[in-house]
C-alpha cells in the first residue's frame, strides 16, 4: 500500500515539474515579428510631375512665341516717310531671302488722298529694318496716278524656293476702278518687274487669281 503511495506521488511530482518547465519555456520564447508591409507609393508620381512641368514650358514657349511676332509687328508699323501714311493692313512682318529679319511696308501719298479715309491712292511699297527704309520697290502701277494697293501676297511662283512678291491693285475711281496688278521676281539681292509680262494680270482681282494664273503661265513671266 505504502508502495503505491509513493509511485503515485511520484507521477504527480514529475507532472507537476513537466508542466512548470513547458510553461518557462513558453514564456521565455521570443514572438515572432510579423514582416512590415512594404510601402507603396503611388505609381507615375515623378512622371505626372515632370509632364507637369513640361506643360508649364510648353506654355511659356508658345507665349513667348506669340509675343515675338507680335513685336516683330509692332516694329513695322513705326516705319514713317515724310508726306506719306502708313497703310498698316498692308504692312507685314517679311522674313525672306533676300531680307530676312525685316518688314514689308505700305505708304500712300496724302497728296493724291480726298482725305484721311480715301482709298491709299499713292500706294508703294518699300523693306523697312532696323528703324529705316532699306529698299524701294519699283513702281507696280507703271507711272499711272490714283492707283493704289488692295492686297499683298508673297509665294514661290516659280519654283526657285524664293518668294516673289504679289501686288493686287487697282486705278482711277473707287467706284469705277480697273485692275493695276503686278508680280516682283526675286531675283538674288533684288525684285525686278515688267510692264509688259503685268499687262497678262490685266483681268484679275485677287492675289490668289494672280498667283494662280502665274504658276500656270511660268513661260509668260520668268
Amino acid at each position: 500500500m505504502k508502495k503505491n503511495l509513493l509511485f503515485i506521488a511520484a507521477i504527480f511530482a514529475f507532472t507537476l515539474n513537466f508542466t512548470a518547465c513547458a510553461t518557462t519555456s513558453s514564456n521565455n520564447q521570443k514572438p515572432i515579428e510579423q514582416p512590415k508591409a512594404a510601402e507603396t507609393k503611388p505609381e507615375g508620381k515623378a512622371d505626372q510631375i515632370k509632364a507637369s512641368e513640361a506643360a508649364k514650358t510648353d506654355t511659356k514657349t508658345e507665349a513667348t512665341s506669340k509675343t515675338t511676332v507680335a513685336a516683330d509687328k509692332q516694329a513695322c508699323l513705326t516705319a514713317k516717310m515724310d508726306g506719306k501714311k502708313l497703310i498698316t493692313d498692308q504692312t507685314f512682318v517679311f522674313d525672306f531671302e533676300p531680307f530676312p529679319k525685316s518688314c514689308f511696308v505700305t505708304f500712300a501719298n496724302k497728296a493724291e488722298m480726298l482725305d484721311d479715309k480715301d482709298v491709299p491712292r499713292g500706294s508703294t511699297f518699300h523693306i523697312y529694318q532696323d528703324g529705316k527704309i532699306i529698299y524701294d520697290f519699283e513702281d507696280s502701277f507703271d507711272g499711272q496716278a490714283a492707283c493704289w494697293v488692295e492686297g499683298v501676297g508673297f509665294e514661290d511662283l516659280n519654283g526657285d524656293g524664293r518668294k516673289e512678291v504679289i501686288i493686287a491693285g487697282s486705278c482711277l475711281g473707287a467706284k469705277d476702278s480697273y485692275p493695276a496688278n503686278a508680280v516682283y521676281q526675286n531675283i538674288n539681292d533684288d525684285f525686278r518687274t515688267y510692264a509688259n509680262q503685268n499687262e497678262n494680270l490685266s483681268n484679275l482681282k485677287t492675289v490668289k487669281q494672280i498667283a494662280d494664273h502665274v504658276k500656270k503661265n511660268k513661260d509668260k513671266f520668268f
